[in-house]
């Protein structure tokens, strides 16, 4: 007897299955909300059913991450925790607190605030004098290598990095300071202009006056080319993706007049530098900033040059064109030695292959895996053209350890004699310093100089004074500050600490360093020459003795330095550097 067969289920459409589930939804929402309303109900203050319609006031919704319990019950579980710790017991007030505070001041109860910058300056200036009086020897760093102290001296080093930004902080005002009148400011730019230096016997009632004449003087600079528009300082910056092409982007003939003033004013801007009128200049470009130096200053012998950063095919090139290039930065292989790597070789009495010798060998190592490369591509019958990276010359140039320094720091070269002048001519008939594309596009490299040349425009800094709010631990501290913007040159950062200084007992000064120049000052000074013929090469310059003795430092290792920021007190100098 045949057997029923089963039917399959029914099928249902995607469309009822849903209608099913936002029914059943829609059943435990609303029996959900019925039950909140009746124990909203028999809690206390709560509305209970309406006298006239029977039906429960559902009120406000309440918040399901608030505390049930009263604000007395709260107040009385937190006196229940012992001190220094939290609900969860651990010490995360402390740890918040610490952030704020001092580094001595983590774990300490106190309620007092952190004292002034200021106040810890005058503090430590006179911690500090009391020392030096006692012994000039600074205090021996401890054995983790940190000083124990701040080190103090007569001068700071010499910082050949450009500035964008210098402000000077002081806990007395800057009385001095104010509206330039007519008088004052035909002053400092006559003295700026000629040269001249100031005269220390003023009467008192022109002091003032006097003090703002030489702050506009410290504050200009000679620049080419001059486009107020177009921002020409610092040249290397972000540009970001939208940009604007520049205004000469267009038109050949206006980029060939710019071209034509910027060689004429640059040739002007060298001849003075190479006879001795000119102690040093800038010249910034889009990728690049070369630093031109006279014979004397840092204890060269000749007119150099320090070209940063650069790349391998920049370096070829220059070798191409037949400049020498070093590079003062990268260690060699005798200063590792001294330093104590290879040691084991050192010791050894066995015969050691030369750094000359494991090139060689290496490099005909190389050379016979690319052309046993290329012999396998041509059996193949495949061409080698077809295979650019396997090109045997591009495959050497990427196997060159040189170029893990391109565009880096250590990639500073040093060009001196008789190549500065070919590195003149080469940037006189050449392009490379000028931008293809951007806001920059045919705008030649900017010029910056402390003495007038041929086409230069004389640019005064932006000067602001007055009274601002630091944040010194939790607290807010006033101080006084005098702040300058703007191209500003080391003989201006000289000029400005020597006339803050004169009015100020203790200030701080925080420098805005342009990045890519700050490498300069990395470079340790020359003893190719004596003190005497450096100044004598300078005399020319029209410097003051101060300024003087500033360019010709040499002796010590130890005076030159990318300064971040500079404290005065107490006629002493500390700084901390980045280089």
């Amino acid at each position: 007897m045949d057997q029923p067969v089963p039917s399959s289920p029914a099928w249902k459409k995607p469309s009822d299955v849903m209608k099913v589930r936002l029914k059943g939804k829609k059943r435990r929402s609303v029996s959900a909300s019925h039950h909140q309303a009746n124990a909203k109900a028999t809690l206390p203050g709560s509305q209970g059913p309406d006298a006239s319609t029977g039906e429960v006031r559902t009120g406000k919704r309440r918040n399901p991450f608030g505390h049930s319990s009263s604000a007395r019950e709260r107040k009385r579980a937190h006196s229940e925790i012992l001190p220094g710790e939290t609900e969860g017991g651990s010490h995360q007030n402390k740890l918040f607190d610490a952030l704020d505070t001092e580094a001595g001041e983590v774990f300490q109860e106190s309620s007092t605030s952190s004292p002034a910058i200021l106040n810890r300056i005058k503090s430590e200036s006179d911690a500090n004098h009391t020392r030096l009086a006692e012994s000039e020897e600074p205090k021996a760093a401890d054995d983790t290598g940190q000083s124990q102290s701040l080190t103090w001296k007569d001068s700071y080093p010499v910082d050949w990095c450009l500035k964008t930004r210098v402000r000077f902080l002081s806990d007395s005002p800057f009385t001095w300071c104010g509206t330039l009148k007519t008088n004052e400011e035909a002053a400092g730019l006559s003295w700026f202009t000629r040269g001249t230096h100031h005269d220390e016997t003023i009467p008192a009632d022109e002091k003032d006056a006097q003090s703002r004449s030489r702050l506009h003087q410290c504050g200009m600079v000679w620049v080419h080319p001059s486009l107020p528009w177009v921002k020409l300082y610092p040249r290397i910056h972000n540009e970001g993706k939208q940009t604007r092409p520049s205004f000469v982007a267009n038109d050949k003939d206006l980029q060939d007049s710019l071209l034509t003033s910027w060689c004429e004013s640059f040739r002007s801007l060298f001849h003075q530098l190479r006879a001795g009128h000119c102690p040093y200049f800038y010249l910034c470009g889009y990728q690049s900033t070369v630093l031109f130096r006279a014979a004397g200053v840092g204890g060269f012998k000749h007119v150099h040059a320090f070209l940063t950063p650069t790349t391998k095919g920049l370096r070829e090139l220059f070798k191409a064109e037949g400049i020498e290039v070093s590079m003062p930065l990268v260690p060699s292989q005798g200063d590792n030695n001294e330093n104590g790597i290879d040691q084991e070789h050192s010791n050894s009495h066995q015969p050691v292959k030369t750094e000359e010798d494991e090139d060689d060998d290496e490099e005909e190592f190389n050379q016979e895996g690319d052309d046993a490369a290329s012999s396998w591509l041509q059996s193949m019958g495949l061409d080698q053209q077809s295979f650019p990276t396997l090109d045997p010359r591009r495959v050497k140039f990427q196997r060159d350890e040189s170029i893990k320094l391109d565009n880096r720091p250590q990639s500073l070269v040093l060009i001196s004699g008789s190549s500065t002048q070919a590195l003149y001519n080469f940037l006189l008939n050449s392009d490379i310093m000028i931008a293809p594309t951007g806001t920059q596009a045919g705008i030649p490299p900017t010029l910056l100089s402390p003495a007038p040349f041929e086409g230069g425009t004389l640019t005064a800094s932006k000067v602001k004074s007055g009274k601002l709010q630091i944040a010194v631990g939790n607290s807010m501290q006033g101080c006084f500050h005098l702040e300058v913007t703007g191209p500003i040159l080391p003989s201006n950062v000289h000029a400005l600490t020597q006339l803050v200084s004169s009015s100020q007992e203790r200030f701080s000064v925080n420098l805005s360093n342009h990045s890519p120049t700050i490498m300069f000052s990395a470079v340790p000074p020359n003893n190719a020459i004596s003190l005497r013929d450096r100044k004598s090469k300078l005399v020319n310059c029209n410097l003051s003795p101060e300024l003087m003795d500033y360019f010709t430092k040499g002796e010590d290792t130890d005076d030159h330095a990318t300064i971040q920021e500079l404290v005065f007190a107490e006629e002493k100098y500390s700084w901390t550097s980045l280089t």
